[in-house]
C-alpha cells in the first residue's frame, strides 16, 4: 500500500462560494444504511428529497411489518402534534406562496401530511432547516441537515500542471 504525502502551500488553499446555496441531508433509519444526499440548491433539495426519503425509510419501516406501519403513523402524528405551526403549516404556505404550487392553497397541513410522504419528507426537512437547529430526532430517524454555501478547497491542479510541464522540460528526446 502507497503511502501519499502532499506538500501543500497556502496558496492552494482557498474558499469557494456558490451562487446559491446547497442542500446536504444525512438519514440514519433502523435498519437501513446510513445515507447523504447533496443537492445544489434548496429548491431542488425540496423537489428530490421526498423521493429518496420514501425509499430509504418508508420502504424500510413498511418491510418491517405491522411495526414499520405503526412507525409511519407514530411519525405522522409526532409531526402534526409537536410540529403544526411552525413546522408543517408554515411549510404548506411556503409551498404555496413561496413556490406557487396552487394545490397547497386548499388542503390544511394535517391532510397534506396524511395524503402520502412527499410533504411529510419536506416538511421534515423545512423543520431542521428553520426550527430545529439543522436536526430532525424521532424514536430510530434521525437526519441531520446542512446548507452549504461556501467550502474549503485545495487546488491541487495548478501544481500538478506546473510539475508536469518542468518534467517534460527537463526530459531529453533522443
Amino acid at each position: 500500500m502507497s503511502e501519499k504525502i502532499y506538500q501543500i502551500s497556502s496558496e492552494q488553499i482557498g474558499v469557494v462560494s456558490f451562487s446559491e446555496p446547497w442542500f446536504l441531508a444525512h438519514v440514519e433509519v433502523e435498519g437501513a444504511q446510513p445515507f447523504q444526499v447533496f443537492y445544489p440548491s434548496l429548491d431542488e433539495g425540496i423537489r428530490k428529497f421526498a423521493p429518496i426519503f420514501e425509499e430509504n425509510v418508508i420502504k424500510v419501516w413498511k418491510a418491517m411489518g405491522e411495526e414499520g406501519e405503526q412507525k409511519i403513523r407514530d411519525l405522522k402524528e409526532y409531526i402534526i402534534n409537536e410540529w403544526y405551526d411552525p413546522g408543517v403549516e408554515t411549510m404548506r404556505r411556503a409551498m404555496f406562496e413561496t413556490y406557487g404550487y396552487p394545490e397547497f392553497r386548499d388542503k390544511t397541513g394535517k391532510e397534506l401530511i396524511e395524503d402520502g410522504y412527499d410533504f411529510l419528507a419536506i416538511t421534515i426537512g423545512h423543520i431542521c432547516i428553520r426550527f430545529n437547529k439543522l436536526n430532525f430526532y424521532f424514536k430510530d430517524l434521525h437526519i441531520s441537515t446542512r446548507i452549504v454555501d461556501k467550502f474549503l478547497a485545495v487546488d491541487f491542479w495548478t501544481k500538478a500542471k506546473k510539475d508536469a510541464l518542468e518534467e517534460l522540460t527537463n526530459t531529453v528526446l533522443d
